[in-house]
């Protein structure tokens, strides 16, 4: 893309929602962004599919999400709110409270802008993950088979992704076999941080800049895969902080 908003005419905000929420992998990913923004009386993680600004909010995210918008692209009221068939009021709004979970910047006199993560951020976040994926696996009493199976599955999906340069699909990939592991962490607390990192944007961000290393990146799964499946549940947790130390070692 090149600057320019993607439009979608003839088609009505309740439809432009219900592709949003229901055929992207990431849609739980976006309701933990979503939730905790400020609005206090909603239940976490929720979305009012009535509030024209939540349902634009959940929108641009699953967009930023899958790539259709890229880090710097330039969201203009206007050309949303016209897609939307909304005012720009709403669409102000979303924008508003997408700025301040970090997903957009605005600039005085120039508009709002998917916002770029420095190399710093990318660091830092990622380094955040594999703190909070070792302590996941302190709360880990078990791991079933059926859940190594899966990793398996995604671990073989994330080496077609690579060998086809689809870094979408193996962003989506790389975070489901991420969030398999924490799920089966029992402290709730632990898995909350995880979610509200946004990990599927910074993935996503993070394999564009390193494209090079990702074939041997993909391999350190393996390990953490053996480790899970033999029960050794403190060892997989520091493959798992290695992991993401390893993979982001070379920012600056």
């Amino acid at each position: 893309m090149n600057g320019n908003e993607t439009i979608h005419p003839g088609r009505s905000v309740k439809s432009l929602f219900s592709e949003a929420a229901h055929s992207s992998a990431a849609a739980e990913d976006i309701k933990s962004l979503l939730a905790d923004d400020g609005d206090r009386n909603r239940v976490p993680g929720s979305v009012d599919r009535n509030c024209a600004h939540d349902r634009i909010r959940w929108a641009i995210l699953e967009r930023i999400t899958d790539g259709t918008y890229q880090p710097g692209e330039r969201l203009k009221e206007l050309t949303l709110a016209r897609e939307f068939h909304v005012s720009q009021a709403p669409v102000r709004e979303a924008l508003r409270k997408l700025e301040a979970i970090g997903v957009v910047q605005s600039e005085p006199y120039r508009g709002a802008r998917v916002r770029q993560l420095s190399p710093t951020e990318l660091r830092d976040a990622y380094q955040l993950r594999g703190i909070l994926e070792q302590a996941a696996t302190e709360f880990i009493t078990d791991f079933p088979e059926e859940r190594i199976q899966y990793l398996e599955r995604e671990y073989a999906a994330m080496g077609i992704a690579v060998r086809h340069g689809d870094l979408q699909a193996l962003a989506c990939h790389n975070r489901n076999f991420h969030r398999c592991i924490i799920e089966c962490c029992r402290n709730q607390e632990v898995v909350r941080a995880w979610k509200s990192l946004g990990i599927s944007m910074r993935s996503r961000l993070n394999v564009q800049r390193l494209i090079e290393q990702l074939p041997d990146a993909i391999l350190t799964h393996q390990p953490i895969m053996d480790a899970l499946r033999a029960g050794d549940f403190r060892r997989a947790g520091l493959l798992l902080r290695e992991h993401s130390f390893g993979f982001v070692a070379d920012l600056s």
